[in-house]
């Protein structure tokens, strides 16, 4: 129950939009004359809170529609209106627990409807695409303003500091504020008689600790509390750990303790700065959401065991190193002692086992024996498996590092005589990477000599060679001499390179410092390249070594130690882009897919866009972004895609080492994994996980749109797309001006408005919008203006309630709003027991009560402007409903005053009280301006009778001149 509300809301702000999708859109027009922007609906949507500040200087804090072309449409937002001249748009909230993601964290609409309180202290956050958005395209270093923090300094919600902070350089909003970064003009405001106000003007690494006391700003984990992420104050301020502390400490005893805060940007974006461009009679085109994979993991079928086949832990030891995909079989190789499925089926097979694409079961019959772990697969155009690694036997016979098998059995397969040795002095065989391109197998890992079909002598081709796929030859004219182990190999598609990374540092005689580019011809290097490592001591030659590189078309990718990750132009090898992790790690797998490029590391903190330099990279970032193991990365502009940003996290810190997109679209991830996050909780995927693409497809156009015009209403039909869940999204005059989930729409007339209509899904896919249909023209006679009534949703099936079982008398404050009873419990409608389809069943224990009791506060704000306040209620069996305290309905109850032992006269079923519910249309007078509260006391025919509870309530507001 909410302790205090630091700023009364507007009405509206209790119909926030839920599932606000925020894409960004082909410019829209701006109507000849706009509608003045002042927030109140969605018609009228301001492009900023200051904007709102600025039209109506006496404007207060609460909710208000707010809308920019990076928007899909007009959504609700909470902006402060009183601190430093207004005109902040509040982007989260909420004491401990916060999230460093770029999804940021809960339900947007939930801080415009609840922006503080001890029931605002679960932390929401807009996602980082709402907030860019906000910005309309605005760097958050452009702000003057900076970000402001507005935390409590005191347990009880009483005292308050505002602090500023200045983001320097980043470019789109980030949540990863624990990374390091350079900020400036750092001040804290304690009030005007505090002595801790102070302002830091110079730039520094980080939003940091500046002192023990209030004045720091600390967003890291720290393990005095329990790693939990907060805007916390320095080490001699302690919390405590209950619901009602504004400041909260895991121990009474740890520092560093973490206040409730709200945070805030203040873009000055009016009207003209949104520079809306005309909609073409034809409409709108389909927008879609970028073709990414899932962030959330798939549901686990199978994982690897938690150790390694071959007893050695370490980063080249990983349970999971290699993905191939022949036929309906996706192979996963590594170095895992054992399979492990969701229902704890343990089968004994090691490194090497196949899953069915489209179900991802274990393929049983495919059952090879290797005795060392696996470090690449790939299908051949025959249909046969190459596999490489680090065994020298496989199903009982020789075979040093690579080998050929049936994709169907893992039975060897000898049609090609095919082997490779390593002639050094104590040395072994090992394969660590593979690529088919062209009539070409290329091979590269550690080995002086291969053999092949053609010929009973070995070719010297030292750590890299290649067969051909025509007869499994070695190629005697293509023979690179590596002087160290090649990492990855990849050939171009245009069949004129073949790249290399690794640990070398000449090809024959020629200088080549970790990475190559051949010719296919003879092998020798096309240019020289000279690249910058991200690490420039003098140990630099030790440290630069590269894991992988990856052909994208245009370009070239690499990525290895000192955790850089770059591409390259493909004669001269200039750099186009790079960015840089940190703390960790080292890149260690590149792999491509429909233009990204997927990148595995043991990363586990901050990505920096731009940077090249390993100690210094957020001098030159231009973004940073948390990254979990593994990021995808725009193939063409560089760019990192934190869309995809996968919560993975590994038994030993190594990372991920490799990953594959199968025929489906399905991305495969695989390294030193435990668990990843799924779409309902954090999952066991030990090893290896899946990622299935997201929806991005647009939905299909809405049809047949038709305006008429009915007594100074435009009413709008249309025919539905032939999709459920879609909400459309109705255009005027190059602006969306609202959205339903029905076919049919109304607002205040406009003559010749322009209409458009098209229709969203909840994934934020947009369809292309009908043709234009023109409002008609009326009569140009003088007309007295009408009032538009607009009906609000105030509360819905699925809100939360509390409610409390009827074990004993109440205390008579318990339907007031300011009530002295306990010990209450919540959660959303539909709740009771006994029934079908109820969202909260309600334990009673064994106490068998014939009585419950519900409440919930709602806030409504300009009385004068309600017209109807009407409460519909389930009676199943019995209810009492109170608005205030006061009793305004009842339904099958006889007793003047029930008491909790109160039977109900009948027993309807929940169908037939869900069809027939009591309806009481409640007069506006009997409202209060602010808070108000809505009780039911619901009681059972018999004791053991079935009970459901669900109330909705519909206000209708009279709005004059809403345009």
């Amino acid at each position: 129950m909410k302790i205090s509300l630091r700023q009364k809301m507007t009405a509206a702000a209790l119909i926030a939009l839920s599932g606000i999708s925020l894409v960004a859109l082909p410019a829209q027009a701006q109507p000849a004359t706009s509608p003045k922007a002042d927030g109140l609906s969605s018609a009228t949507a301001a492009a900023s809170c200051y904007e709102i500040k600025q039209n109506d200087p006496a404007s207060k804090s609460g909710s208000y529609w707010l809308y920019t072309p990076q928007m899909s449409a007009p959504a609700q937002f909470y902006c402060d209106q009183e601190t430093n001249g207004g005109g902040w748009v509040m982007i989260g909230r909420g004491r401990e627990g916060w999230t460093d993601t770029y999804e940021g964290k809960g339900n947007e609409a939930d801080i415009a409807a609840n922006p503080d309180g001890t029931d605002a202290f679960s932390p929401v956050q807009l996602k980082s695409t709402t907030v860019d958005a906000l910005l309309n395209g605005q760097a958050p270093s452009a702000l003057d303003d900076g970000v402001r923090f507005y935390r409590a300094t005191d347990k009880a919600g009483t005292k308050w500091q505002n602090s500023y902070a200045h983001r320097d350089q980043i470019q789109n909003w980030s949540w990863a504020l624990s990374s390091w970064a350079n900020w400036s003009n750092i001040s804290f405001d304690n009030g005007p008689t505090s002595p801790w106000s102070k302002t830091y003007p110079g730039t520094m690494d980080r939003i940091a600790q500046y002192s023990s006391t209030v004045n720091t700003i600390l967003f890291a984990g720290k393990a005095a509390q329990n790693w939990n992420l907060g805007f916390a104050f320095g080490p001699s301020v302690y919390g405590e750990n209950n619901a009602t502390s504004y400041i909260w400490g895991a121990t009474p005893t740890a520092g560093n303790a973490i206040p409730f805060t709200q945070v805030f940007l203040r873009p000055k974006l009016t009207q003209s700065d949104l520079k809306f461009a005309d909609i073409a009679d034809s409409g709108t085109p389909a927008n879609t959401q970028r073709a990414l994979p899932n962030s959330y993991s798939d549901k686990m079928r199978w994982r690897t065991s938690n150790e390694t086949g071959t007893g050695v832990v370490g980063e080249h030891n990983t349970l999971v190193q290699a993905f191939g995909q022949v036929g309906n079989t996706v192979f996963v190789g590594g170095d895992f002692k054992n399979l492990v499925s969701a229902d704890g089926e343990v089968v004994n097979q090691q490194f090497l086992a196949g899953f069915d694409v489209n179900t991802g079961e274990l393929v049983r019959g495919f059952t090879p024996i290797f005795n060392g772990q696996i470090k690449n697969v790939i299908g051949l155009p025959n249909g046969k498996l190459a596999v490489g690694g680090e065994f020298t036997e496989v199903n009982g016979k020789p075979a040093a590092g690579l080998v050929l098998l049936d994709p169907a059995t893992g039975v060897t397969d000898t049609s090609w005589n095919i082997g490779l040795e390593n002639r050094n002095t104590g040395g072994v065989v090992a394969v660590n990477t593979l690529d088919v391109q062209g009539n070409y197998l290329y091979v590269g890992g550690t080995f002086t000599h291969a053999r092949g079909n053609t010929s009973s002598v070995a070719a010297y081709s030292k750590n890299a060679t290649r067969f051909r796929l025509d007869n499994g030859g070695v190629d005697w004219k293509w023979r690179p001499l590596f002087n160290g182990t090649v990492n990855g190999i990849n050939a171009s598609a245009d069949g004129k390179q073949v790249f290399a990374a690794g640990y070398f540092s000449t090809v024959g005689t020629e200088s080549a410092f970790r990475l190559a580019s051949l010719n296919t011809v003879d092998a020798k290097l096309t240019a020289q390249w000279n690249w910058k490592p991200s690490f420039d001591e003098a140990r630099t030659p030790e440290w630069s070594y590269q894991f992988d590189v990856q052909d994208v078309g245009g370009s070239v990718w690499t990525g290895g130690t000192e955790h850089l990750i770059s591409q390259y132009t493909k004669d001269n090898f200039t750099r186009l882009s790079s960015s840089i992790t940190k703390d960790g790690g080292d890149f260690q797998d590149l792999s491509y897919h429909n233009g990204v490029v997927f990148a595995g590391c043991h990363c586990g903190d901050g990505m920096y866009q731009d940077a090249d330099s390993w100690k210094n990279a957020w001098n030159q970032a231009t973004n940073v972004q948390q990254i979990r193991l593994m990021g995808a990365w725009d193939a063409e502009t560089g760019k990192y895609l934190p869309q995809f940003n996968p919560q993975l996290k590994g038994f030993h810190g190594n990372g991920v080492w490799e990953s594959f997109t199968d025929s489906n679209g399905v991305l495969w991830a695989g390294g030193d994994i435990a668990t990843s996050l799924g779409a309902y909780g954090v999952q066991n995927t030990v090893g290896f996980a899946r990622f299935a693409p997201r929806d991005s497809a647009a939905p299909m156009v809405p049809t047949n749109l038709q305006v008429s015009v009915d007594n100074a209403t435009d009413k709008l039909s249309w025919t539905k797309s032939a999709e459920s869940g879609v909400v459309y999204q109705i255009i005027r005059d190059n602006r969306v001006v609202g959205s339903t989930s029905e076919s049919t729409f109304s607002l205040n007339h406009q003559d010749g408005a322009r209409y458009f209509v098209r229709a969203m899904d909840s994934a934020g896919n947009i369809s292309a919008s009908t043709p234009v249909v023109l409002s008609p023209v009326t009569p140009s006679t003088p007309a007295t203006p009408t009032p538009e009534i607009i009906s609000q949703k105030v509360v819905s099936t699925g809100d939360q309630w509390q409610y409390k079982l009827g074990l004993a008398a109440l205390d008579s404050s318990w339907k007031d709003v300011a009530t002295t009873e306990t010990g209450w419990s919540s959660g959303v409608s539909t709740l009771g027991w006994g029934s079908s389809n109820l969202a909260t069943v309600i334990d009673r224990g064994d106490k068998s009560p014939i009585s419950v009791y519900f409440r919930k506060e709602i806030s409504v704000n300009s009385l004068e402007e309600v017209k109807k306040f009407q409460i519909s209620t389930v009676a199943d069996d019995g209810v009492v409903v109170y608005l205030n305290g006061k009793e305004v309905g009842r339904k099958n109850i006889s007793a003047q005053q029930p008491t909790f032992t109160t039977y109900a006269n009948t027993a309807p079923s929940q169908s037939s009280a869900t069809a027939a519910p009591l309806v009481i249309d409640v007069s506006p007078n009997q409202l209060v301006e602010g808070s108000n509260v809505i009780a039911v006391e619901t009681h059972a025919n018999w004791r053991n009778s079935p009970i459901s509870f669900d109330t909705q309530i519909a206000l209708d507001r009279e709005v004059r001149n809403p345009q």
